[in-house]
């Protein structure tokens, strides 16, 4: 059963190079159906042994002229940083990348095995706007991807974001957003099908509202959000082709949360949080052949509750926890729902400015958005470590191990992904990078991939 999984993320456009070390084999042919289980044994054994040897990564921490809790690439480089274009009161940030990307199996698929090499050009625009009331925050960037042996078809990419909040330093505090992505690929996936380029055309659109409110040591805030997911491609099972529209849905979330903060090192909250998938049914009764996991109305109704607290411990030692309960509930009365305990821990560490790491750890309903995960339970562990040298080279691990779960057929399958990227900024304008990455998946679609990216970035 080859399947070809999209994910759809927010839209990340860093100026660095990705790359990974893997083997590949050319053409396309059927691989064997083995090696699944022994390599996640092995690598879930190397993902707990990395485990002990990173352990967490930081908070904010008093007395330090820096926030642990932001990425390293995300940190002030006065040397390395170009100066905006000023237009008005708005900071203008052009940029243009190209990269390019081997994949020793585009479709990540134990039934199809295609390599390629995937050429991609961005050219973007950021404006930002931060005054004592305000934040304004706008992006559009545009792009083309092409398969160089023609694995899938090209494609043109464009993304456009904006968010805002106002009453910055008042107790009253409204924000807001909307975002349109056509056809990327280029942001990390939330944990299944981690960074997979799929042949998938896809198209997502989608607002937020919401408002934040100061009422002593407490805070009060509540969120809308809407999001439509359509995708343009085809679904292969066998010798059975199928468009991958019958599973175009749209998601609507609703939020609120109250914390308490008497001390700055310490906060406590409670937050609730109602949420639907709600696919398109009007190709399911018109495709007799289509299989039974597709058959079955994937509508669900999600609903979590959850409290939690984050603790700075010491200055380089922070901590962020909460507990709660799940109730997933789907449309089709057939489909059993769920009940279930909600959990999950980040421990941040930050030894020096130079370093910093974290890990994380959750049982929760899986919030991905793709044709074959949606609303299941997920149980995984994420590590990541960040190292600064010289000033102008960043260095970063991750390890990712997940499982999920579903009501009636209990574990349906596992996924483990490792990556490291490295990222070299040359002069204020010019930063290259490398990434490669390794990921697998067993029990539903099972498959690997292995890739490598080299990224090359000019700031105009």
């Amino acid at each position: 059963m080859a399947m070809c999984m999209p994910t759809q993320r927010s839209f990340v456009a860093i100026i660095k190079i990705e790359a990974a070390p893997g083997s590949g084999r050319r053409g396309q042919g059927v691989r064997p159906e083995k090696r699944n289980l022994e390599r996640l044994g092995a690598s879930t054994a190397k993902c707990l042994a990395v485990a002990f040897v990173s352990f967490p990564y930081a908070s904010a921490a008093q007395g330090q002229d820096f926030d642990p809790r932001t990425p390293l690439e995300d940190r002030s480089r006065p040397d390395y940083t170009h100066e905006p274009i000023i237009l008005g009161g708005l900071e203008v940030r052009p940029q243009i990348e190209t990269s390019l990307e081997y994949i020793d199996n585009v479709f990540a698929s134990e039934l199809v095995d295609a390599d390629d090499i995937v050429m991609n050009i961005r050219p973007s625009v950021t404006a930002t706007e931060q005054r004592a009331d305000r934040r304004l925050n706008l992006r559009v960037a545009t792009g083309y991807q092409t398969y160089l042996d023609n694995s899938a078809e090209d494609r043109f990419q464009l993304q456009g974001s904006v968010d805002t909040k106002f009453g910055l330093g008042t107790a009253t505090r409204p924000f807001g957003g909307a975002n349109f992505t056509l056809n990327d690929t280029s942001g990390p996936a939330l944990t299944t099908g981690d960074n997979i380029t799929e042949t998938f055309r896809t198209l997502s659109y989608g607002a937020n509202l919401g408002l934040e409110q100061g009422i002593g040591s407490f805070t009060v805030e509540g969120e809308a959000r809407a999001t439509r997911y359509e995708y343009q491609g085809q679904l292969v099972f066998g010798d059975d082709t199928f468009e991958s529209a019958i599973r175009d849905n749209t998601y609507y979330e609703g939020r609120g949360r109250i914390a308490y903060s008497a001390r700055p090192d310490r906060r406590f909250y409670v937050e609730g949080r109602f949420s639907r998938f709600d696919f398109d049914e009007q190709a399911l009764s018109v495709l007799p052949n289509l299989p039974d996991y597709f058959l079955t109305d994937r509508s669900v109704d999600i609903a979590t509750v959850v409290g939690g607290v984050q603790i700075q411990v010491t200055e380089l030692l922070s901590l962020d926890a909460n507990l709660g309960y799940a109730r997933i509930e789907y449309d089709n009365p057939e489909e059993p729902g769920v009940n279930a305990l909600s959990a999950s821990a980040s421990v941040y560490y930050s030894p020096t400015r130079l370093t910093r790491f974290q890990i994380r750890a959750s049982r929760d309903v899986d919030d991905t958005i793709n044709p074959l995960f949606v609303s299941f339970l997920r149980t995984g562990v994420a590590l990541t470590a960040e190292h600064e040298l010289l000033r102008n080279v960043l260095l970063r691990s991750d390890i990712r191990y997940a499982s999920f779960e579903s009501s009636e057929d209990g574990q349906i399958g596992e996924e483990m992904q490792f990556s490291g990227t490295a990222s070299y900024y040359i002069s204020p304008r010019i930063s290259v990078g490398l990434r490669g990455e390794y990921f697998q998946r067993s029990g539903l679609a099972a498959g690997d991939q292995t890739r490598f990216r080299i990224t090359v970035g000019y700031r105009l």
